[in-house]
């Protein structure tokens, strides 16, 4: 909804969400990199299918989950 409101302040603008240094579900990340490469949000959230420029800066594939919590400060 985020994406979607920003979007709609001002025509071309540019999104990035940084996730890089957030857990993010498999589902939800591969969701956010298909609205990347087609410019669009997903139907249900975005009817019209206004064009969206968004960029994902996601997680290292290479780095554990848990090492990327203890390196935040959510692991014990």
């Amino acid at each position: 909804m985020v994406v979607k409101r920003a979007n709609h302040l001002k025509e071309g603008l540019r999104l990035v969400v940084d996730v890089s240094n957030a857990w993010v579900e498999p589902a939800a990340l591969e969701q956010l990199q298909e609205c990347s490469a087609s410019h669009h949000l997903p139907q249900a959230i975005d009817p019209l299918q206004s064009e969206c420029k968004i960029s994902v800066l996601a997680p290292a594939r290479d780095t554990p989950i848990s090492t990327r919590a203890k390196a935040l400060g959510l692991a014990a």
